[in-house]
Order: structure tokens, then C-alpha cells, then sequence
């Protein structure tokens, strides 16, 4: 079988991208009966760059040709082309896309870019709202082989790389640019990425000139990880011949043991709770996750004890954009999730909870003053939570002072909520909320976490304190706000809380003023509100 790949030249401007197009049109006119196989590099109708929003136009030039001649090549030369190009997926909406064409011609299927850098979502203007959700890798089968598809910047992730190899493909197709990555970064790449998956690796290119000492190298990869061919920075169609696409490296299951297929040895001793959060799960981070949101303050607390994980996880489990908690320290520097400073409404216990130790707070019953079914539930961690629900949703986070809410919040209780942030890879996922004492201390420690400015101590001038503290975040506290302090917030690019609604009718109200997240102690019924809203829309 014949694996071929088309190198064509980079245009560096839009002038020159004509005679790159017409050079990928040319090439795929050229193949023969010979090749089985044929992919086309990234950007195939577009390989230049553009400036801002005349990607899009330009691909209208040569798209229709460029498709005709791919299905064409598919017919004449009996083989599987597979072409990268901005697709218009839908009316209006542009993506980055690897369709496939079957041998008679018929597109057998298509994948989706993943991961979009951002000049393709801020110049060239390209649809990404697709990768927003979990989506299993797209697998195409034509004839019995199955294709796997990276595009360019989605080589880099190999959480990705380990969810196409569960898919079992027979070959993945990478179509790229990578124009200023290395040979030798390109090559562990797609080394990797062919061992990993135990399965063949194509890869078709743009060239950076003749003597570019980056981009280029087109090739092909076996299973076991061996180079079987490389094109440099040359320009035309990158050939080479492979037996059998099913072949799958056989290795030993540990020395001396039985032979079983590389993928199967490298999966059957992942530990994937020990890695980096990831898969159906996760969420958006905190800078793109869309508004309005609505927050479940202290959890979904009207089914459920406030701040316990039976409240965070039932709001979570519908769909919680956020969930707000306040943190408090016991008195041996645990931090713990409550809000009262006294424990007597919250739990069987009384006095202060910075008193107790954490062992002395888990022995008590948090549960009970709910309601019995909850008897015995202990207090909640902030550790445990963060464990529980890592980057599952957005935290709201309270930090409680320790004293006035002018004085300094204390340095090293700061820096341990910052350290399990880290721990449970949470920093993307949360903002602070808290006075102007905590705001100190966390622009000394930690000012790249988003901080939202508290209503204490005084409600009506919590705009004037949040661009003080460059918060991007205010907290309104119902009923000192108005519409004048939401437009100034607004108009100083600030977003607007407000604590708190259990009314849908006054919630509808509240979106209709321009708040971006209502804080509920009822989550499902300000939910729903927010659905009926963007079903309108």
C-alpha cells in the first residue's frame, strides 16, 4: 500500500497564496493509480497568512475546485484522499476540517480541529464552540481501515493522543503547518504518536522554502515508532510503501512474558486518577466559560446541607456552572469549608470554628440540623473538595478574614489556598472573593487569580473598590445595587454577581439588567429560568 503526502509551499501573505492552492490543485491531478492513500497539508484551500477576517473570504476562491479535484483524484487513482481545508460547516460558520473521500469519490467522513490556537479564533475568525463539550475522537472507516486525524496543534496534547489510541485506529492522518517547530521536535512527535497508538502515522506539511531550518517533514511513521520517510522542506508528493495498514507492534507483557499488542502493554497499567484532570467532566475555565451563569451559593443547600459535598455535588451533577463556598482555618492551619465563624447553627457543635482543631470539627455531626437523613455528615475540607470535583466547575470562593475586613489577610493561610489550588489544578477554575484585606495579600502572592470584590463594609461603593483592587468581579448584595453601579462596573469591564435570588420571576428581572451570575440557594429553580432565556434567544 502507498501512503502519500503533499508538500506544498507557505505563503507568507495573501498575494502569494493563489500559487500555493494552485500548486496543491496540480500535485493532486499528478497522483496515479499507484497511491492508496493521499492527504493534504492544513489550510489546504487557505495556506497563508491573513490578516484579520480575510481567511474566511479567500477560502471561497479555490474550496469548490479544490474538492472537485480531490473527489476526481479519489476516482481516477482508485484511492482514499483525505483533504484539510476551512469548511463551511454549517451557513455562516467556518471550520477547520479533514474530510475523507472514498474511492468512488463519496466523502466517507470528516474530523473537526480540536485544539484551535488563537489566531485561528481571533483572525482567521474560525467557529471553535464545537470543542467546548466532551466528543469522542471522530474515527472514519473506509474499507475496512480505520482513520484517526490530528490537525496541527493538536499533536501537542497528549491527553488527546491517549483518548484517539482507546479509539484502536489503523493510521491517523496529521495534517499540519507547525511552521516554526523544529525537525527533531517534529519527529518525537509523530514518533510518539505512531507508538503510542500503535498505528501508522502520515503526515502532510507546508514547506518554509528550500532552505528552512523549520516546518517541512512530511512523513510516514510504522507502529513500533521507525521513520519510514521524510520530506524535508521539498516541495510535491511525499511517498512510501507499507505492507500491511493492520500491522500492530507485538512486544513482550513485561520481560519474558507473552507477546500482546504496544497499546494494550502501555493502557493496562494507566492510573488516569493520579493525572492531571481531564475528559467528560471538565469544564470551560473561568476566562471563557460563557455568561450568564448561575452560582450555587453554599452549594444546592435548599436539598442539602450548605457547604457539605452531598450540596456541591448535587449541584454539580445539574449542571452548576459555579458553586460558592466560604473557607475558614481551624486552629492547626487546616483549612475547612463553613460559613458562620461560630459552629452552633451548623452543626451539634458551639464556639468558634478557628478554636477547634480539624480533628475535633470532623467529630462533629454537620448534618443533623438539616435534617436527620443527613445525621452525622462531618464538616467538608477544602481539600476534599477541590479532590472531589476538580475543575468540574467554577468555585466562587470566600475566603473568610480573621479579623477586621480592612486588615491584612495572613500571608501563609493565603499561600496554602493557593498551594491546593495548585495541587487539584484548580487555578483556571476559581476566583476570589473576599474584602479589601484578602485583596492585598492575594495581589502580593497570587494576583494572577481573578479576584471579586465583597459588598463589606459598605455595598454602595463596591465598584469604586473593585477597580481599586482590579477586580474583575463584583459582588452585589441585594438590595444595595442599582442600575447605574452595574453599568459603571460594566463599562470599566466588570462583571456583576449578585447574592442572592431564590425568586425566578425577580431572577428573570436581575439577567434583564445585565447581572452576569445570580448567586441561589435554589439552584434548579434559577436554572430553569436561565434555560428559558437562552431557548428564546
Amino acid at each position: 500500500m502507498k501512503l502519500c503526502a503533499l508538500q506544498i509551499p507557505f505563503a507568507y501573505n495573501e498575494a502569494d497564496c493563489d500559487a500555493s492552492v494552485r500548486f496543491a490543485i496540480e500535485q493532486l491531478k499528478q497522483c496515479d493509480e499507484s497511491c492508496d492513500i493521499i492527504l493534504t497539508p492544513e489550510y489546504t484551500n487557505a495556506p497563508a497568512n491573513f490578516e484579520k477576517g480575510a481567511c474566511i473570504p479567500y477560502t471561497k476562491k479555490f474550496t469548490d475546485e479544490l474538492l472537485t479535484t480531490a473527489k476526481e483524484t479519489a476516482r481516477r487513482c482508485n484511492a482514499i484522499v483525505a483533504v484539510n481545508y476551512v469548511s463551511e460547516a454549517e451557513e455562516g460558520i467556518f471550520r477547520n476540517t479533514t474530510a475523507v473521500f472514498d474511492r468512488q469519490g463519496n466523502e466517507a467522513g470528516h474530523f473537526y480541529k480540536q485544539h484551535l490556537p488563537r489566531a485561528e479564533r481571533n483572525i482567521n475568525l474560525l467557529d471553535e464552540t464545537y470543542t467546548r463539550k466532551f466528543r469522542r475522537p471522530d474515527i472514519v472507516t473506509v474499507d475496512g481501515i480505520r482513520f484517526g486525524f490530528l490537525i496541527c496543534y493538536d499533536t501537542y496534547y497528549t491527553e488527546y493522543v491517549a483518548h484517539i489510541a482507546s479509539c484502536k485506529p489503523d493510521i491517523v492522518l496529521v495534517s499540519s503547518f507547525q511552521r516554526a517547530e523544529r525537525p527533531e521536535i517534529l519527529r518525537i512527535q509523530n514518533q510518539h504518536l505512531a507508538f503510542y497508538c500503535n498505528c501508522y502515522v502520515l503526515r502532510a506539511s507546508v514547506s518554509m522554502g528550500e532552505n528552512a531550518t523549520t516546518g517541512g517533514i512530511s512523513m510516514a511513521v510504522t507502529p513500533e515508532g521507525t521513520i519510514l520517510g521524510e520530506f524535508g522542506n521539498k516541495l510535491g508528493l511525499f511517498t512510501c510503501e507499507i505492507e500491511d495498514i493492520h500491522h500492530k507492534f507485538m512486544r513482550s507483557n513485561s520481560f519474558g512474558g507473552s507477546m500482546i499488542p504496544n497499546d494494550k502493554f502501555i493502557s493496562q497499567g494507566r492510573t488516569p486518577w493520579a493525572y492531571r484532570t481531564c475528559g467528560s467532566p471538565v469544564i470551560e475555565p473561568e476566562s471563557t466559560l460563557p455568561y450568564p451563569r448561575i452560582c450555587a451559593h453554599r452549594g444546592f443547600n435548599t436539598v442539602a446541607p450548605e457547604n457539605t459535598l452531598p450540596a456541591f455535588g448535587a449541584a454539580i451533577a445539574l449542571g452548576a456552572e459555579e458553586i460558592e463556598l466560604d473557607v475558614r482555618f481551624s486552629s492547626d492551619g487546616v483549612p475547612v469549608v463553613c460559613h458562620d465563624d461560630r459552629l452552633d447553627r451548623v452543626s451539634d457543635g458551639t464556639g468558634l470554628v478557628q478554636d477547634k482543631t480539624f480533628a475535633e470539627l470532623k467529630a462533629l455531626d454537620f448534618g443533623s440540623r438539616f435534617g436527620e437523613r443527613f445525621k452525622g455528615l462531618p464538616i467538608a475540607s477544602f481539600e476534599e473538595v477541590l479532590a472531589k470535583f476538580s475543575r468540574q466547575t467554577i468555585i466562587n470562593l470566600h475566603i473568610k478574614n480573621f479579623g477586621p475586613v480592612e486588615e491584612k489577610y495572613p500571608a501563609d493561610k493565603f499561600q496554602k489556598i493557593v498551594d491546593l489550588l495548585e495541587k487539584y489544578d484548580f487555578l483556571d477554575n476559581v476566583y476570589l472573593m473576599a474584602t479589601s484585606g484578602v485583596m492585598e495579600t492575594a495581589m502580593e502572592i497570587a494576583p494572577d487569580i481573578p479576584r471579586c470584590m465583597s459588598a463589606d463594609p459598605d455595598p454602595w461603593k463596591i465598584v469604586d473598590r473593585a477597580i481599586e483592587w482590579k477586580c474583575s468581579k463584583v459582588q452585589l448584595f441585594a438590595p444595595y445595587y442599582n442600575q447605574e453601579m452595574i453599568d459603571k462596573a460594566h463599562a470599566n469591564g466588570i462583571r456583576c454577581n449578585i447574592f442572592y435570588c431564590d425568586d425566578p420571576a425577580k431572577a428573570e428581572e436581575l439577567f434583564a439588567m445585565g447581572i452576569d451570575t445570580i448567586l441561589t440557594n435554589d439552584y434548579l429553580a434559577i436554572a430553569n429560568v436561565l434555560k428559558r432565556i437562552k431557548e428564546k434567544e
